[in-house]
């Protein structure tokens, strides 16, 4: 099997650990048991307002970490063999974002957020953009997809074992 094939299959077998990652992380607040989540049904469709909290404008935190969790999701859009248009991949990122927002409330694990649509969808935005600039760097898109994909093999990697370290320590 030659490099090309090894990095055109590692591309989708990490975007598929990532989705995971992903989907545990929004929907399941990276609990391993599903009692232990809350049961909160609540939706916010006013963008960066925070009702609950007295005092509190802006949560600077919960927006970047929403825009690096989606950073990924726009650089694996841009990895893949048949890149689709931009348009397709905002709709993309933004039908993602959006359909976790809703399972959040039909399942009744988590707050809707119109924030958390933007900000996500902000960050799957950034991911494309930083794809570009790899791309840019390194004069091609093969060079750019060596790169990035070592890059999330690592990323992976240390994750899986930060997480095994917790899945031991639970």
């Amino acid at each position: 099997m030659s490099k090309k094939e090894k990095i055109s299959i590692l591309v989708p077998f990490l975007f598929i650990i990532y989705m995971v990652l992903l989907v545990w992380i929004i929907l399941f607040k990276l609990q391993f048991s599903i009692s232990e989540l809350d049961t909160v049904r609540s939706i916010n469709l006013i963008p960066f307002h925070y009702d609950n909290e007295i005092g509190v404008r802006f949560h600077l935190t919960e927006v970047l970490e929403n825009v690096a969790i989606f950073a990924p999701f726009g650089i694996y859009l841009c990895m893949f063999k048949h890149e689709p248009r931009f348009s397709i991949k905002l709709m993309l990122v933004l039908g993602t974002s959006l359909v976790l927002e809703v399972l959040q409330y039909i399942l009744a694990i988590g707050r809707s957020d119109i924030t958390d649509v933007l900000t996500n969808t902000c960050g799957g935005i950034l991911g494309i953009i930083i794809y570009h600039i790899f791309e840019k760097l390194f004069r091609s898109k093969k060079r750019a997809n060596k790169v990035i994909t070592a890059i999330a093999s690592i990323a992976t990697v240390l994750v899986a074992g930060g997480l095994a370290v917790l899945l031991i320590a639970n």
